[in-house]
């Protein structure tokens, strides 16, 4: 305790009774030699006495004998309640608090402020006793108590840690603050000791500002508590968390760039941070490459260099090799390898930049000598991109296009590695057009095309196996029977992968290869469960598979904050028994976050989170809204979550929102155009595009060119993009392999969209 609070009274008593005053000198003679039975004989005389009864000095010492007595094993028998006896009769002037007595604050003397602090330490024993039994409501008003003798920091930080386990955080918050505040002055001012109490107040503070979104009130606390406690776990955490949010808040730029080293000062093996630092650096380059600002671009690469140098005098720098594969390279090494960096992620402007920074580094005088003299020996992947961005900022240099024209001619005439394929095309394609006359090119172009679709599609690299289809069909007429069989080859192989390859089994049933899956959630407890990274992948691989089959070249991603929200969402669900966008707060297991998502969401009465992919997909309602949701082009971050019986996946996001012009003319259809697999080929079809549907005809013909009966669903807006719905009359369980539909939309303003549809009849 580190000082009393004072409360001035201003009455003063002079003098007790001449008839009393011998009893109470007796009492404390007595008690002053350590009888203490004699005292209490004396002291109760002096109570006895109506007029000096309540005389705080009678009544102090009183309070002294039976604490002294409390303590004493043999008369602790005698006098059980001797503690109790002993707080109470110290209590009393507790809302008058200091008495001046012949001029003096008896309770500021030191020999009582000695007596107090005795007397709230065993009090605060007592209230500990209830507390580490998780007794807090009892344990309350013993910490209150000590409070009243004045700040004991200890009763003060446990009276709201009481409150807090009591979940009566709003009440706890001002012991907490006053004990926060008190003891980082404490520590800081005076080299107070710290003891295992001094970490709740800034645990708790922090905790509860951040789950309200209070963030500045929860860093300078969070910061003070670490200034004390730099090594306490919790904290540490909480500034991380805090600095996490921060950075999200930032918009990439040269304040964010210190930010981050800062917090690199502090969790130097944070694989975020090491991450963010690299991609921050590469936001930036890449916008000044892209502006060509070549001499910025010069200075803040050898910055990035030199912060990769810096680290390899770090003891943990093979622990941070493992996820900063740039990390205790020096300039040299790291120039070199940066450009090829930024042409693997395809930053063609970047890599260009950052490959004339290293060039000149290297060999100074002419530009264009040094610029033909290196990229003659890059791989086609790199010298695609250097050539290109080259002869983008100096076009009438014809020099460096007969030198990329000799380069392609020498490396048509090697065998190529899968790596290469991409590349030579885009060379040979733009060599076509440099020098038409030289027919080579152009079919060195599509030989390369055709192998590049078989490798892919052999490599599972699905998305570039079908770009490259589609650039084919449209330039090589001559090539399309060859073209109809890679297609159906890469929709066989990416079902198999994909769809096939994506299942989880429920707990107990075994397929090698397959991952199982239980609910780890409890209900009782509002717990939510969590799936594995594994588990997530397979979800994730499946949703891209039924967007690529449909149409959509954007790829989703399963965010780790929407997949808890999700998961839940899931429990949330599990622990009402029903399904709901817009549940009350009268649900069980009701969480804010879990709501936020519901609203979201596709959901499932399905436990299993690949099946309930295919049910969203395969919804017989008439609007579909399931499979639109699943299919809507402008999402990009999901979430998928699941309980026992229910599976929530968060589909409504307009986070790749870019480009809103795309989907006015490329439709999103299913069953998708050209090859579906047949178990796919759902009662309920659908045409989705960026525009007026309303009076939109539908027509199907069969391979025999017969017309299709179907019957057309109203249209419902409000579930992603705008979408026709039809139910043609078709069994899809007795269609074969290669039966062929037609399918003609004509919209209102007399726009029209033909495609295909043929059964693919997949066995496995």
């Amino acid at each position: 305790m580190k000082k009393l609070l004072v409360f001035i009274c201003l009455f003063s008593i002079t003098s007790f009774a001449f008839s009393q005053m011998k009893y109470y000198d007796k009492a404390l003679s007595l008690y002053q030699q350590n009888n203490l039975k004699g005292a209490i004989k004396y002291i109760d005389k002096c109570l006895e006495d109506k007029d000096i009864k309540n005389d705080p000095l009678v009544r102090l010492l009183k309070a002294k004998i039976m604490f002294g007595v409390s303590t004493d094993p043999d008369l602790k028998l005698k006098y059980p309640n001797a503690f109790k006896d002993a707080m109470r009769y110290a209590e009393y002037d507790s809302d008058k608090k200091l008495i001046v007595v012949d001029n003096k604050f008896i309770y500021l003397e030191p020999e009582n402020a000695e007596f107090f602090k005795a007397i709230v330490k065993v009090n605060n024993k007592e209230g500990l006793e209830a507390y580490n039994t998780n007794k807090y409501a009892k344990a309350l008003p013993i910490f209150k108590r000590s409070l009243s003798f004045g700040i004991d920091t200890q009763a003060l930080v446990l009276v709201g840690e009481c409150y807090w386990q009591m979940n009566l955080r709003i009440e706890s918050l001002p012991y907490f603050k006053q004990a926060s505040e008190m003891i980082y002055a404490g520590v800081l001012e005076n080299g107070s000791k710290l003891y295992g109490y001094s970490k709740l107040p800034f645990r708790q503070l922090g905790s509860y500002y951040i789950e309200k979104k209070q963030y500045d009130t929860a860093y300078i606390i969070v910061k003070n508590g670490r200034e004390i406690l730099p090594n306490d776990p919790v904290l540490s955490s909480y500034t991380y968390n805090l600095m996490r949010f921060a950075l999200e808040k930032i918009p990439p730029s040269e304040d964010y760039l210190r930010m981050v080293q800062q917090s690199l000062n502090d969790f130097p093996t944070d694989s975020f941070l090491n991450h963010r630092e690299n991609s921050i650096y590469i936001f930036l380059l890449n916008g000044m490459a892209k502006a060509n600002e070549q001499r910025e671009f010069d200075s803040l690469v050898k910055l990035y260099a030199k912060s990769k140098e810096v680290k390899s005098k770090s003891k943990n720098l093979e622990l941070i090799k493992k996820f900063d594969i740039f990390a205790g390279q020096n300039q040299a090494t790291f120039l070199e390898n940066i450009y090829k960096y930024f042409g693997d992620i395809n930053l063609k402007e970047a890599c260009y930049a950052a490959f004339t920074t290293w060039t000149n580094s290297i060999y100074q005088p002419n530009m264009m000598h040094t610029f033909s003299y290196f990229v003659k020996e890059q791989k086609p992947f790199y010298s695609e991109i250097l050539f290109g961005r080259y002869l983008e900022l100096q076009p009438k240099d014809q020099m460096v296009r007969k030198v990329r024209y000799d380069y392609i001619i020498a490396k048509n005439k090697v065998a190529t590695n899968y790596y290469d394929l991409l590349p030579l095309v885009v060379l040979n394609d733009v060599a076509s057009k440099d020098f038409p006359k030289d027919l080579s090119l152009r079919a060195k172009a599509k030989a390369y095309r055709a192998e590049l679709i078989k490798e892919a599609t052999d490599s599972n690299d699905f998305v570039l196996a079908r770009k490259i289809w589609h650039e084919s069909n449209n330039m090589y007429i001559d090539l399309k029977k060859s073209l109809e069989t890679q297609w159906k080859d890469i929709v066989v192989a990416d079902f198999k992968m994909n769809y096939f390859g994506t299942r989880i089994n429920p707990f107990g049933k075994k397929e090698a290869g397959v991952p199982e899956y239980k609910w780890k959630g409890n209900i009782d407890q509002c717990l939510p469960g969590k799936m594995s990274d594994t588990i997530i992948f397979r979800l994730e691989n499946r949703i891209n598979y039924f967007r690529r089959m449909a149409g959509i070249s954007e790829e989703i991603v399963l965010t780790y904050d929407n997949n808890e929200n999700c998961e839940i969402a899931a429990l949330m669900c599990e622990a009402n028994k029903s399904m709901s966008h817009e549940p009350n707060d009268g649900w069980r297991c009701f969480i804010p976050a879990g709501f936020d998502a519901l609203k979201l969401s596709v959901l499932s009465k399905d436990g299993n989170p690949a099946i309930a992919i295919m049910a969203a997909m395969g919804q017989n309602h008439p609007t579909v809204g399931n499979r639109r949701w699943l299919l809507y082009p402008y999402s990009q971050l999901m979430g998928i979550g699941t309980s026992n019986n229910y599976t929530s996946i968060l589909t409504i996001d307009n986070s790749n929102k870019f480009d809103t012009a795309k989907y006015k003319s490329q439709y999103i259809a299913w069953p998708p155009a050209s090859y579906c697999p047949k178990m796919m080929i759902y009662k309920k079809w659908s045409f989705t595009i960026d525009q007026n549907l309303k009076g939109a005809i539908v027509i199907m013909k069969d391979s025999k060119g017969d017309i299709v009966p179907l019957k057309i669903e109203n249209l419902v807006p409000g579930y992603g993009l705008n979408t026709v719905v039809w139910e043609p009359e078709i069994n899809p369980q007795i269609l074969q392999d290669n039966d062929e539909f037609s399918v003609t939309i004509t919209l209102s303003n007399t726009k029209v969209y033909n495609y295909k549809v043929k059964v693919a009849d997949i066995k496995l």
